[in-house]
């Protein structure tokens, strides 16, 4: 049976990444994926280094029944390429990193998945891209979480 994934996209850059889910934290994972459908305005870190920040990712679907202080960390300077994170807000909201590049400070968080190696050289690409967005034309970039089908 494949391994289950799902897509993070960019309709307004006509690009798209697959998710994986990594030897950890994969309740997280699981999760994750019954409360999709699922979207948000794209943003960057800046400050930290190359990374995709999600603000505010709508979750609700399906109430976590897992205590994220209880949950595995990683520290973003170390962790791979491709990486995610993930940080529980109050309410049903979540924000959600993912590493594209170098990042220079060390902060400890979740991670739960991964885009496929196969798709990192288009992940950095739009991190690229979003960067120079970001920094100059500052258009709205939305990103979508949608199950593997969708």
């Amino acid at each position: 049976m494949p391994e289950k994934q799902f897509i993070m996209r960019w309709r307004g850059l006509g690009k798209q990444v697959r998710v994986r889910a990594i030897d950890h934290n994969q309740e997280i994972f699981s999760w994750f994926v019954k409360n999709l459908p699922t979207s948000c305005l794209q943003t960057e870190t800046v400050v930290a280094g190359k990374s995709l920040f999600m603000l505010n990712v709508p979750m609700k679907k399906v109430a976590c029944d897992w205590i994220q202080e209880e949950r595995r960390v990683e520290d973003v300077v170390q962790m791979p390429i491709g990486r995610m994170t993930f940080f529980m807000t109050t309410g049903n909201v979540a924000d959600i990193s993912c590493k594209f590049g170098q990042m220079t400070e060390p902060m400890s968080y979740v991670t739960w998945a991964e885009v496929i190696e196969e798709d990192k050289p288009i992940l950095v690409e739009v991190g690229e891209l979003l960067w120079e967005n970001t920094m100059c034309e500052k258009k709205p970039i939305i990103v979508e979480f949608v199950d593997e089908e969708g």
